[in-house]
This record gives structure tokens, sequence and C-alpha cells, in this order.
């Protein structure tokens, strides 16, 4: 991606807009190679490149992250700023936008650097006149920055307020709809918000190495923590622990501790993991957070995935932790071909991710309404797998990250109700949680 170097446009934004334009690529032109990647793989593939400054690498990251977190906003306030924005092809809309995103949130970054890369691009992609646009258009978000941070901004045209809620928070309108109706409005703000920033920096102390409890403690001192449950921590990301006398780098490298989203350990302590009987099968393991977590914890833990790729770094990770080798195999959680039955199956199901969009912003605008249907028919094909599966007395534990009754609650429901020996024995919803900034649903069935 280096190779191909546009002068005068900077590697971190040459790097960010080339990875957007693989994460959502303009429908107006012909889908070029990794057309469509989440934002996670383009951007890793993209920071790949040698030589690369570690600046660039951060810079590039806040700039797509933050420009997915923040899309709808950026494209209604340079909307406001073009006499006819629709007729601005859509490579310069997007390097219109991700300026203004520099523009208005990287603080450390100079305004006339922002405006001169962009003009730059402009006039490579769209020729003098468009370049002239946007020196006046950006130049307008910079003359007055705190304008558009005003919600009022957004209600100019006395839209309603879906809309306005839409534009302010950044979020399509079927998912803002849906959860106004689903949630009420004061919980759906709470969650339109928690997409629209930054997730915490979530983190577990390793409980299986000596000295567990004394770090936990140093890092649980730090001003800024969120949230402090041992064994974890949820910090604002970019959150200095030297204070702590911790190398984060250093730390996780040695094995005491792990990044993982805070919610999504939480959940699993909200549900009375320690009292799950064992064997736990993890049956949609992924990379195998929640099983390492659970292995961490003293839990006799094995695990299975439908993509064994997902499953290679689990030898290298219980080994990073300490911890004894675990068990794991390529299985679709819709069959579960087990010997015999575990005491416990997780099934932290694939879900349309609506709860940790702060973290995956890209999903939002991808995913469309039509794609609920097909995972919620998925989801309960695993959880009668996962019935068929347990032994009497076994545990059922269902998890999901995202806000939507039909694949929380509903599906649940609709398994209680064909399966009269299951008894819901502990539920978490997904509710808004500040602390956390993300939001996941759980529930424990016991098998009668």
């Amino acid at each position: 991606m280096t190779g191909n170097a546009s002068p005068g446009i900077p590697p971190a934004r040459r790097i960010a807009l080339a990875v957007l334009g693989r994460v959502l690529p303009d429908p107006s032109r012909p889908a070029g190679p990794g057309a469509g990647q989440d934002a996670q793989a383009a951007l890793d593939a993209a920071l790949d490149a040698p030589g690369l400054d570690p600046r660039d690498r951060g810079l590039a990251t806040e700039l797509v992250y933050g420009w997915l977190r923040l899309r709808g906003r950026l494209e209604y306030i340079v909307s406001r700023l073009l006499k006819n924005p629709d007729a601005v092809p859509v490579a310069v809309g997007r390097v219109l936008t991700l300026a203004a995103y520099e523009i208005l949130y990287c603080a450390k970054v100079p305004a006339y650097a922002s405006v001169d890369w962009a003009v730059t691009a402009v006039r490579k992609r769209g020729g003098k006149g468009l370049a002239g646009m946007a020196n006046a258009v950006l130049r307008r978000v910079a003359a007055d920055p705190d304008a558009f941070a005003d919600p009022a901004f957004y209600r100019r045209d006395r839209c309603d307020d879906l809309e306005y809620l839409s534009r302010y928070y950044s979020c399509p309108p079927w998912i803002t709809a849906m959860w106004l109706r689903d949630c009420g409005r004061e919980a759906a703000v709470a969650h339109l918000a928690a997409q629209a920033e930054a997730p915490p920096l979530g983190l577990r102390v390793n409980a299986a190495r000596p000295g567990a409890k004394a770090l936990f403690d140093a890092l649980a001192a730090l001003p800024q923590v969120r949230l402090a449950a041992f064994p974890v921590l949820a910090l604002p990301a970019g959150t200095d622990l030297s204070p702590a006398g911790v190398d984060l780098q250093d730390a996780v490298a040695k094995g005491l501790v792990s990044r993982q989203s805070a919610a999504a350990q939480v959940v699993l302590s909200r549900l009375g993991m320690a009292a799950w009987p064992e064997p736990v099968f993890d049956a949609c393991a992924g990379r195998g957070g929640k099983a390492l977590a659970l292995a961490e914890a003293g839990k006799k833990v094995f695990a299975g995935d439908m993509h064994a790729g997902r499953l290679s770094g689990l030898g290298k990770e219980t080994a990073r932790l300490g911890l004894p080798a675990m068990a794991a195999f390529r299985a679709s959680a819709t069959r579960m071909p087990l010997s015999r039955p575990p005491g416990t199956i997780l099934l932290d199901a694939p879900c349309s991710g609506l709860g940790v969009l702060s973290r995956r912003p890209d999903a939002k605008w991808r995913r469309q309404p039509e794609d609920l249907a097909g995972l919620i028919r998925l989801q309960r094909a695993m959880l009668e797998a996962a019935y068929a599966a347990l032994g009497p007395g076994g545990r059922l534990v269902y998890v999901t990250c995202t806000i939507n009754p039909a694949e929380n609650e509903a599906n649940v429901d609709r398994l209680g109700s064909r399966r009269k020996d299951l008894v819901l024995e502990a539920e978490v919803p997904a509710a808004p949680d500040p602390a956390l900034g993300e939001s996941f649903y759980g529930a424990v069935l016991k098998k009668s």
C-alpha cells in the first residue's frame, strides 16, 4: 500500500483512505481486491507495511475507527456546507469527511495541515475546481469547530427525533428506530452515545499467575479506572499504566495480563460462571477469549469453532498464560458432535453485534435489517443443538453482544417454551453501562 505513495498525502491519511475504501467500497466503481473486508482485517494488513512510523500507525488507526464511528455526523456536517452535496463523488466526500474528523477530533493535528493534505487529495481525485471547493468547506469547519459540537446544529431543519438522533450519534436510522422501539428513548440514547465513543481498554489480570492480586490492586488504584472487579478492569483507551509500574506490552507478553473487552468478561461473572458445572464446552470459541478467561478462573474447558483458523492461536495463548493445553477442534455449533455431555455448554452465538459498535463501528454501516432474520435462524439452530447435547443437570449459557430482543430474550423464551425441562437460572439484559461502553446479553438455562 505504501508502494504507490501519493505525493503530498501523508502516509497515515493515505492508509486510512485506502482502508476505508476496502471496508466500504464506492458503489459507483467496480469492487477491487479485498472489497468488503472488516475494518480490523483491512487495517492490520495496511499497517503491516515495513518501515511505517509508529506515529503513522497510531494516527491511521485513530482516523479509521474515529471516522467509522462518526461517519453519519461528519457527512451531515459537510453536506450542510455544500451547495449540491449529491454531486460530490464518493471518493471526494470521503476525503472531506476524513479531514473534517481530523479538524474536529484530533487536537494534536493543526487544522492547516488537515486542510492542506485534503485539498491535495481532492485535486488528485476531482481536479482543480473540486480542490477549491474542498479548501473552502474545510476552512469553514476549522473556523468554528464548536458549532458542530452543539446538538442544535443537527436540528436546524426541524427534522424529527429519529433523524436528529441518527445524525448526531452517527447511527443508521434503522438501528436507531429499533432501539427507540425496544429500549425506550432514555436507554436508546445511552446506547447511541456509547457506540459513538471509543470503548474502554479491557484488561484481565491472569489469576493463575503468582502475584495476580497485587498487580490487579496496582492497576485498580489508577485514577482513570472505570471498573475494577477482580480480575477485570476497564480504563479509558490510551491510559498510561506506568504510574502503576506496568508496561502493558511487557505484561501481555509475559502472560500477566490479557486484552479483552471488559463487558465480554463481566457478563460471564454476572452469569455466575464460578458455579457452572464442568467441563465447560465453549462451542463458538472464536479465538478463545472467553475460554481462556474460564481457564484462568480454574475451570476445565474445551473449545470448538466452525473456523479452524480462529482456534489456531489457542495453543500459543495457553502457553503465554501458563495454562494447561486446551483441547480444541473444528465443529459446527448447530450439530455438537460430542462423545459425552459436558457440564456446561457456553454458546457465545454469532449475532448482529449491535452492542459492540464502539469497538466494531464498521458493522453498523455494513449490516442491513434483512441480515437479522438469518442470524436468528442460526441462533435458534445452535440453541436446539446445545439443548440436545446437554445431559440432566447441565447448563446452557447463551451470550450475545447485541441489543436486539429478537436475538436475545425472544430466542431464550422460544427455547424454554419448546423444552419444558429447561429452567432459567440467571439472565443479564443488554442494558447500557457507561463504565463498560458496550452491552452484552446473557442467560443460563438448567436442564432438569
